[in-house]
């Protein structure tokens, strides 16, 4: 029988006995122990040198790595190394979309499509699977299209409408959430909210060393035409609880709409809201402004461009293609006359400069559908440039980087577009999942910035009596 050499290698002989270890041989040392010895600024520049994600994951090495990375120091750190090896930030377009089956109610799906090589982990396929992390979805109470979503940066406002089994008036909750790191958390409950009336506002700033503080807005819609007072309920995360509050306006309001796609919107830009007032008879009038961190009492209006002039097409029923959304922290409009209205077959964008001094309307882009220069690949998917502007187009977003290029989508041609209004260049951006039952109901522009924005928490005192 052979007799074992104590001095083999065990991995490479596995069959073999390990040694025995001397009594007076000292102990390995871990990795975890030779972890904690790198010093602070070592580690900071070996973190800063990996992706977005991976970093925000190594807070769960230990509690000395948690506490780096929190620090807001650790975030302008990787911000600032960041910007110095990157042109652009990646950002993620999401498309929700009303899907009618032939047995059952509709309901919502999102497709996630991402930009500059997001790191959002998605397959591209339509479907909840991107706020699969918060407990509405988990238990699959988000049935038909009784939810609502508001966006600031990378944070998102998800709202829906929980009702009992005999389908009597139930309650909204809401949940502010990061889809890139999955944190969240829910807010108390709201005494009412109708998805179908009422507007949600959602806007967040900084302060005080990278910290945040956010409100959630509640805009009821007027009972009766002309009113120049306001309803709304105001959550503040500096208190931790609603706020109902009467809001005085220089114009007179009518009923909120839904006639056209973004009489729903609430927009976010230089820290105040923005949503659009219409006539009785649907037609737009401006764009109403509530500034809920410094002037929480009353709102403000902006006109239109005073060459902005909407057709007569509202008396039918069916509104232009009308748009707003923020570049750079510039409000702009879209507008996209129909087709027999439209002689010229262009599109026009504005941009509202000197915001502080009330605001001037400039046209930044008129843009005509015949002089645009199809992608090769596209004109298979969609045809031949004369038939373009009766194919209905619908815009989505600004491109948050460059000012130039907007996305659209076809609706009778599953695939989005970006087109170049100063080369008039038409290029297919991607593929759309969406099946001839499914309808876009809205789009949201969300970016992923270098480092990710932190889940702003409820007060500590809020938390306490919660929890008594």
């Amino acid at each position: 029988m052979r007799k074992e050499n104590p001095e083999e290698d065990p991995i490479q002989s596995p069959c073999r006995k390990r040694r025995r270890k001397h009594p007076d041989e000292p102990e390995p040392k871990s990795s975890y122990e030779f972890l904690n010895k790198i010093p602070v600024a070592i580690l900071s520049e070996i973190l800063y040198r990996l992706p977005c994600r991976t970093a925000h994951l190594c807070k769960s090495v230990s509690k000395r790595w948690y506490s780096l990375i929190s620090h807001p120091s650790f975030a302008r750190g990787f911000i600032h190394h960041q910007r110095r090896h990157s042109d652009s930030e990646p950002f993620n377009l999401l498309l929700r979309y009303t899907v009618q089956y032939y047995m059952g109610p509709p309901k919502d799906k999102i497709q996630v499509l991402p930009f500059n090589s997001s790191e959002l982990c998605s397959d591209g396929k339509y479907g909840n699977n991107i706020l699969n992390f918060l407990p509405c979805f988990k238990r699959g109470r988000l049935y038909k299209n009784d939810f609502g979503m508001a966006s600031f940066n990378d944070l998102f406002l998800v709202h829906n409408r929980v009702t009992s089994a005999r389908k009597k008036v139930g309650f909204c909750e809401y949940y502010i959430c990061n889809p890139h790191t999955k944190q969240w958390f829910k807010l108390p409950r709201c005494s009412s909210h109708s998805l179908r009336t009422d507007k949600v506002g959602f806007i967040c700033e900084a302060y005080e060393n990278a910290h945040y503080r956010y409100k959630v807005v509640l805009i009821h819609s007027p009972n009766e035409p002309n009113t120049t007072q306001l309803h709304m309920e105001v959550f503040s995360s500096e208190i931790g609880k609603w706020c109902k509050s009467v809001v005085s306006s220089p114009r007179g309001l009518n009923p909120f709409k839904r006639k056209f796609e973004c009489a729903g919107v609430v927009v976010a830009c230089n820290g105040m809201l923005h949503w659009v007032d219409t006539e009785v008879n649907g037609m737009i009038k401006g764009f109403v402004v509530f500034d809920p961190f410094n002037d929480a009492k009353r709102c403000h209006y902006i006109d239109l461009p005073i060459n902005f002039s909407p057709q007569d097409e509202f008396s039918f029923g069916v509104p232009d293609n009308f748009s707003f959304g923020v570049f750079r922290g510039s409000l702009r409009i879209l507008h996209n006359p129909r087709a027999e209205f439209n002689h010229t077959f262009s599109f026009y964008v504005w941009e509202l400069e000197d915001y502080n001094n009330a605001g001037t309307w400039c046209m930044k882009h008129e843009v005509c559908y015949e002089n645009m220069v199809f992608e090769h690949y596209l004109s298979r998917h969609v045809g031949s440039v004369r038939n373009f502007h009766y194919s209905m187009v619908e815009f989505l977003a600004f491109h948050p980087d460059n000012g130039e290029i907007i996305f659209f989508k076809f609706r009778n041609y599953q695939v989005m577009c970006t087109v170049n209004m100063r080369t008039r260049e038409l290029k297919m951006a991607s593929k759309l999942n969406c099946s001839q039952w499914g309808r876009l109901s809205s789009a949201f522009l969300l970016p992923q910035p270098l480092w990710p924005t932190p889940v702003p928490p409820l007060p500590l005192q809020f938390e306490c009596s919660k929890n008594c």
